[in-house]
């Protein structure tokens, strides 16, 4: 029993640390993590994660985790047209090809893998999580693989079920540098044409 209490006070003290309830507040940005930014609408909840894209200010790309999730009675589509970028000066781009990537010039699989060793921690037990409480994790999506381990399969066009989530590792060209100022990650449903726009900063290394 008392080790029963204790994992009760931990979930307590999660919620109460972890804005939970976003629900009717008009698109508004709050903090899911220190570097999780989130925003629902029309039923669809994103958070974009900067962790990861802050140590890599010297790369022409840059990566950013995204957790999504799907409320109510239907279904959304991920795809990578479905994603944008809005840097600092206002250029818009879209999600970066596999070959963009792949060219060791601009990122190359290695930092890809490397990419997925440090989130591993951020997707498996981090914060963001608390914010899809209630939703069914839906595993499944990825838009760039791991040579070194898993994701290993390329699927990037997902149905995603109503009450489920995923999460998802982007990348996306940044021609601004170490730009500060708001970036913006958009997401366009396929089908239902939602959309949820995530303003956000990067707190450059």
């Amino acid at each position: 029993m008392p080790a029963r209490k204790c994992l009760y006070c931990a979930l307590a003290a999660l919620v109460v640390l972890v804005p939970l309830a976003f629900i009717g507040q008009g698109g508004e940005v709050s903090k899911a993590s220190p570097f999780g930014f989130m925003v629902e609408n029309a039923g669809i909840r994103l958070v974009v994660d900067t962790e990861t894209a802050r140590t890599k200010n010297d790369k022409p790309f840059i990566p950013i985790v995204i957790f999504i999730g799907s409320r109510g009675a239907q279904s959304i589509r991920l795809t990578r047209a479905a994603f944008t970028l809005t840097d600092p000066s206002g250029k818009v781009s879209p999600m970066a090809t596999i070959e963009q990537i792949q060219d060791k010039k601009n990122y190359g699989f290695s930092e890809v893998a490397n990419d997925y060793t440090f989130i591993h921690k951020t997707i498996e037990v981090g914060p963001n999580i608390a914010a899809f409480n209630g939703l069914r994790i839906q595993p499944g999506t990825c838009f760039f693989k791991n040579i070194a381990g898993k994701p290993s399969i390329i699927r990037d066009d997902l149905e995603l079920r109503p009450n489920g989530w995923t999460w998802a590792l982007l990348y996306f060209a940044n021609p601004a540098g170490k730009a500060k100022g708001n970036y913006k990650l958009t997401y366009t449903d396929p089908t239902t044409k939602g959309v949820v726009v995530v303003p956000f900063e990067v707190d450059w290394k």
